[in-house]
């Protein structure tokens, strides 16, 4: 699939597509069995730093410190959300909300059909990062973030209550995936590690 005139920089795949965002600024929905370029997204001025689709829309967050709603049908950019500092680095949408976060150290709280900011969790406010915010994923409960300042937060979807902060990592953490049982984190510190999430 060759289109992209930058370092592709994120990418999501179903049975049919593979969306992609890049540091060109762009967002390209390829034919999965063809390899072909079915649409070109254009807006940011950013890079493109993360993206999530569904059935119906693509989210994408960008070095341009906004995120947008994209309707897959025709591509067109239908909301363009403002309210980060710097550019966002992580992102995850449900039907009603999407979560973002950033190098400006906070996750944001978005409704997905108005745009308007909901909530912020920072580090004076909600006891949140004190770096740069690397990467999220929620259920329909709680959300696990974690980024440069070596520790993995765990909130509340429904308050933002954070319950537990867990530090073990000797430098910032870039990746994490959780299920019911267990949070697995990667970090700049060259190791993965496996958190019990029974007692988190």
């Amino acid at each position: 699939m060759v289109g992209h005139t930058d370092t592709v920089r994120c990418l999501q795949v179903d049975d049919e597509k593979v969306v992609s965002g890049s540091y060109d600024c762009t967002l390209k929905i390829w034919d999965i069995k063809t390899g072909q370029c079915k649409a070109t997204l254009r807006g940011h001025e950013g890079a493109v730093l993360c993206l999530q689709f569904d059935d119906t829309k693509i989210i994408s967050g960008s070095g341009d410190k906004t995120i947008k709603v994209w309707k897959q049908i025709d591509g067109h950019c239908v909301l363009t959300l403002c309210g980060h500092q710097d550019a966002v680095t992580c992102l995850q949408f449900d039907s009603s909300k999407i979560i973002s976060g950033s190098l400006d150290r906070t996750i944001k709280f978005w409704n997905i059909n108005t745009g308007n900011c909901l909530s912020t969790l920072d580090w004076m406010k909600s006891e949140g990062h004190t770096g740069v915010v690397r990467c999220l994923q929620a259920d329909h409960w709680r959300i696990v973030s974690a980024g440069d300042d070596k520790t993995l937060k765990v909130w509340s979807l429904e308050t933002g209550q954070r319950f537990v902060t867990l530090r073990n990592h000797t430098d910032g953490v870039t990746c994490l995936q959780f299920n019911d049982g267990v949070i697995v984190s990667g970090s700049y510190d060259q190791t993965v590690k496996l958190w019990d999430f029974s007692v988190c």
